[in-house]
């Protein structure tokens, strides 16, 4: 009988392990990647999976299948992605607030 529930205990302790240590970062991870992509702007400076790195200048959402980006990845040439393909953004064109640019003031010395 004590054979029986030590196996049961370190069978439900390798699960547990396997999850906490492997599957719930990744889990995490892809988590944050789908809210950073859902928070692309028009402006965004964008990274892809095949490591091309572009300017979001349109998000096409048609009515059956994946959300499209169009990306500006130099002067006059455009391509479209998938959504699934960003891994990161980059840069976006929002304001930098006040606060964060008086901090980066203060941290440099004068000359």
């Amino acid at each position: 009988m004590a054979v029986m529930w030590s196996v049961i205990f370190y069978t439900v302790a390798a699960v547990a392990a396997f999850y906490f240590i492997l599957l719930r970062p990744v889990l995490q991870q892809q988590k944050q990647q789908k809210a950073a992509v859902r928070a692309l702007r028009i402006g965004d400076e964008v990274v892809t999976s095949g490591g091309l790195i572009g300017e979001v200048k349109d998000i096409v959402q048609p009515v059956d299948g994946p959300t499209e980006i169009i990306l500006e990845i130099a002067n006059g040439v455009r391509v479209r992605a998938v959504t699934e393909a960003i891994t990161r953004r980059l840069t976006t064109l929002e304001d930098v607030p006040e606060e964060h640019e008086k901090q980066q003031e203060a941290s440099q010395p004068s000359a």
